[in-house]
């Protein structure tokens, strides 16, 4: 009797650490492997940045390569467009020290940038705090040299300042800093999930994708700066339109379907589930094997009497 009642006991322990490991997996998991993985999207990169449930604070870092810093009307610009549409107390900015700058003229490339910004990012986010990574260079994008700046990731902007300058010499009606500072906000607003990132958008661009079809007026979100260089090119917009307002209210609180590291938590639930099963048909074996045991001993006793 004891070694049935010890089987019983051992199939209900197992039992109780089975549903206490799906349920407590369940719960961590998806965050664990969401973040071990960078499994975020677009639209929950941009929450880091609108909401401040996981992180209330938020640091804008800048590098630059020798000879092209960021502008202090860029820096003005962005700061004040956080300020009105991100959800932090506090927002803060940093400037690393000057990279220096390579002989000849500089291309750059995907794995040349993510080089760049492994090197030279400083600040990472975790604590309650996010970092926005802003990397200006010297050069031009090697896939298309008329590239003023590209979003890389949900936390690093790249501004080809040198190709600012150039393209804005093309027009005397443009400012160099002007320019600067729509490439700037317009890349962040990338980074906020605009136009279509993840979600779909009435007022995007057919022709140019994840752009602001400028439907409700001027955008910052509109098509690449330079489609407006010419000798009756107008100043960039440096705001969001109405419509775009909208798109970031909507991306605020837009909930994800089932990702990748939701996939890997059903794995992992499914093997704990698959092993705690097996280890109570082991202990009913056990138990049933320790029952014929019994039987059959007491059977062979009763015929030697």
């Amino acid at each position: 009797m004891f070694q049935l009642d010890r089987s019983k006991a051992y199939v209900g322990i197992i039992a109780v650490l089975t549903v206490i490991a799906i349920v407590l997996s369940s719960l961590y998991l998806p965050a664990y492997f969401r973040e071990w993985g960078d499994f975020y999207t677009s639209f929950e990169y941009a929450q880091m940045y609108l909401n401040d449930d996981r992180y209330d604070e938020l640091i804008i870092e800048y590098s630059y390569v020798q000879g092209f810093p960021p502008s202090d009307f860029a820096r003005e610009t962005l700061l004040s467009t956080i300020e009105e549409i991100c959800h932090k107390d506090s927002v803060v900015e940093t400037k690393n020290e000057m990279i220096p700058q390579r002989p000849g003229r500089n291309r750059y490339d995907r794995d040349g940038v993510e080089d760049m910004l492994e090197e030279y990012r400083g600040n990472e986010r975790g604590e309650g705090t996010m970092v926005l990574y802003v990397l200006y260079l010297d050069g031009e994008w090697s896939d298309k040299p008329n590239v003023l700046g590209l979003s890389f990731g949900g936390q690093n902007i790249v501004i080809f300042k040198h190709t600012i300058i150039t393209v804005t010499q093309r027009s005397p009606n443009l400012d160099v800093e002007v320019v600067e500072s729509s490439v700037l906000v317009h890349e962040f607003g990338h980074i906020l999930g605009l136009v279509g990132i993840g979600y779909d958008s009435e007022h995007e661009d057919k022709e140019h994708k994840h752009h602001c079809d400028e439907s409700q007026g001027s955008c910052v979100m509109s098509y690449t700066v330079e489609i407006r260089v010419g000798e009756d090119s107008e100043p960039p917009p440096l705001e969001f339109c109405t419509l775009c307002m909208d798109d970031l209210e909507l991306i605020r609180t837009l909930e994800d379907g089932r990702g990748i590291e939701e996939h890997l938590t059903f794995m992992v639930v499914a093997s704990q589930g698959a092993i705690g099963l097996i280890w109570i048909a082991v202990c009913l074996g056990k138990k049933k094997q320790d029952y014929e045991h019994y039987h059959q001993y007491y059977d062979d006793y009763e015929k030697d009497q």
